[in-house]
């Protein structure tokens, strides 16, 4: 055994285990006896689950120590190519595990898993992150840099090394099982791979607020998730992973807590909402939304002066001028009527005039005498209320890191929250987003919420979610919707493409044969392999799904509702409303698209912008799709 070098008789005993275990698809790389110093891992474990930086000790490595076995550790994989050469390894997913005797009392250290000399074989039972094959190459290239580590590979004897040709991977059906599994499971290929744009931003250096922006399926959420791990690893406070959509986080905490178990203690998944309420809580403060009320104050305010007035005649649909108030009024934080009177309406077509400013002010005057009178909070009243007890009465800890997932939905409001939050440290708050899939009214820019990001903005363009034929018929139908900060250089038709083939159709119909088509389109999808669990339903309006819900139900296809879904995986088909599938991603997506949805010609400045967020909202769920998709028009 002396050659595993200068490691100590348990990590011997450890590692000599680990060879006579010959589990296939791990390779071990050993610390050579002429490598010096203690801030080296002892070994490192390689396979299906992932990199391990092993580390033999009964005590706890110094902070100093553990940081240069990380540093050592993610200097040795930095800018590993991986199939395509496109894509790079991502060291910051190495794993670092101290190995202590058994029953040993060693307190949990943050940079470290622990597990005792008796149970090591759990980590070759850890939760597939790496193509057995890719797992072989990389140990490999690792060997051959030369930096003071030996391969040994546990699918041989331990007195036979491999040679240089053995296990090679044919570089074409490398890229082929990468395409593959990118589509079937997205989230385990980019936890471990990014590509080298996505890769720098992980570790690039912000001295202060930053966005990344970018077209839909370029991975920016992937990238925040790595970011935040990063960030995770690097330091000891809150962290907070937030969006304006209720079960976006929870699904993205699933992802998160393969990348960084040890800080999932600290780190926190909320929707906004849900965070100001359990702030304001704590605080001991009103905190409970009542939108049931708020819907029925604004109907009777309407109704009030509003319905017979100068709006009714510019914009019968009471829901345009709802918006309005919550978007450019309430959610802009705005209390003078003067301020609305010079404001810049961001995001909606034309120009209100001052009679017509006048007479919004009026219902918006009208719904605030009656929310208050029956005493209730509608949801831009919390935002505030959460932002006014955070100014006045600071937290004594701020937030390390928080990560706002679709920013383009949020509010002013909301973005004044999230920045009150952090600041303006660095590092400590990165907005994620893209304007093509804005899908609620009005806009802004970050300087409006006094963030500054000059500098600090990001773009990715290559598109890693949906394959060849899912992109062509997405990016036929984006619109043309943006919000200032977040307009990129690279709408989706101009992304570049990665995954190859897929099926996109289309049909055009009449009502009573949609569900009937839903019903065959669901046949093709199990026909070509993909399961219930990776395949969504989505619908424009809560009606539209609660129709097909009720289909469902009759042909006795097991469903679950999207609001309810927080990416477990189980064999049940998703459905709901393309407003819950924000930030999702599903093999197949079925959307039965109602063209009653779309105004008809000619458009008034107020049809418009209701045009473009149903051809946004459209736009979304196509996008969904990695490998199928069917778009459903339904006439009339």
């Amino acid at each position: 055994m002396a050659a595993f070098g200068p490691v100590s008789a348990r990590g011997k005993n450890v590692l000599g285990g680990l060879l006579a275990e010959g589990r296939r698809g791990w390779c071990l790389l050993v610390r050579d006896e002429q490598t010096p110093g203690s801030g080296y891992a002892d070994a490192l474990l390689i396979g299906t689950g992932g990199v391990f930086a092993l580390a033999f000790d009964d005590e706890v490595p110094e902070a100093s120590i553990a940081e240069e076995i990380e540093a050592h550790a993610e200097e040795l994989f930095a800018n590993l190519p991986v199939g395509n050469h496109r894509n790079v390894f991502v060291p910051e997913t190495i794993e670092l595990v101290l190995v202590v005797a058994p029953h040993a009392r060693v307190r949990l250290p943050g940079a470290f898993r622990v597990v005792s000399e008796l149970d090591y074989q759990s980590l070759l039972k850890s939760e597939d992150r790496l193509d057995r094959g890719v797992a072989g190459r990389i140990a490999r290239m690792v060997s051959a840099r030369g930096r003071g580590y030996t391969l040994l590979s546990l699918d041989d004897p331990p007195a036979r090394q491999p040679s240089d040709d053995v296990g090679l991977i044919d570089t074409e059906r490398l890229l082929e099982d990468e395409r593959a599994q990118a589509i079937e499971k997205p989230f385990p290929t980019w936890m471990t791979f990014l590509d080298p744009d996505q890769r720098a931003l992980v570790a690039k250096n912000y001295n202060g607020p930053a966005r990344i922006a970018g077209p839909a399926g370029t991975g920016k959420t992937v990238v925040a998730l790595h970011r935040m791990a990063r960030r995770a690893r690097k330091t000891t406070g809150k962290l907070l992973f937030t969006t304006f959509v209720r079960n976006l986080p929870k699904c993205q905490e699933q992802a998160f807590v393969q990348m960084a178990p040890e800080a999932l203690e600290r780190t926190e998944f909320k929707n906004l909402h849900s965070w100001a309420r359990e702030f304001l809580n704590l605080r001991g403060e009103r905190s409970e939304m009542e939108l049931r009320l708020a819907d029925n104050a604004f109907n009777r305010a309407w109704s009030h002066v509003g319905s017979r007035g100068p709006l009714a005649k510019i914009e019968p649909d009471n829901r345009y001028w709802r918006e309005e108030i919550d978007r450019l009024i309430k959610g802009r934080g705005i209390h003078d009527f003067d301020v609305y009177a010079d404001l810049d309406r961001r995001g909606r077509h034309g120009s209100l005039d001052a009679t017509a400013r006048k007479a919004v002010w009026e219902l918006f005057y009208e719904y605030e005498t009656i929310r208050q009178r029956q005493g209730f909070l509608d949801a831009n009243d919390l935002i505030a209320a959460a932002l006014a007890e955070l100014e006045e009465n600071p937290p004594d800890e701020r937030y390390d890191m928080v990560v706002v997932d679709e920013v383009q939905d949020m509010s002013l409001l909301g973005l004044r929250l999230v920045h009150a939050l952090t600041g303006n440290a660095p590092n400590a708050l990165l907005l994620v987003g893209d304007g093509q899939q804005k899908i609620y009214a009005g806009g802004w820019r970050l300087s409006d919420a006094g963030i500054p990001i000059v500098g600090r903005g990001e773009v990715l363009r290559v598109n890693y979610r949906n394959c060849a034929a899912v992109l062509a018929l997405a990016a036929s139908l984006e619109g043309r919707g943006s919000v200032d900060d977040l307009e990129v250089a690279v709408a989706l038709s101009r992304s570049e493409a990665v995954l190859p083939g897929g099926t996109a159709e289309t049909w055009s119909g009449s009502d009573e044969d949609v569900e009937g088509q839903v019903r065959i389109q669901l046949e093709k999808i199990a026909a070509k392999g993909i399961p219930l669990s990776a395949t969504a339903l989505l619908t424009l309006t809560n009606y539209e799904a609660d129709r097909f819900r009720a289909a469902l139900r009759r042909w006795q296809v097991p469903f679950r509702n999207l609001e309810d879904y927080v990416g477990i995986d189980e064999d049940m088909i998703k459905v709901g409303t393309v407003y819950r599938a924000k930030g999702l991603d599903f093999r197949a997506i079925l959307h039965p698209f109602f063209s009653k949805s779309l105004p008809t010609e000619p458009l008034s400045d107020a049809a418009r912008d209701r045009t473009e967020l149903v051809v946004n909202q459209r736009f979304v769920a196509i996008t969904r799709a990695r490998e199928y998709v069917w778009l459903g028009i339904v006439k009339g």
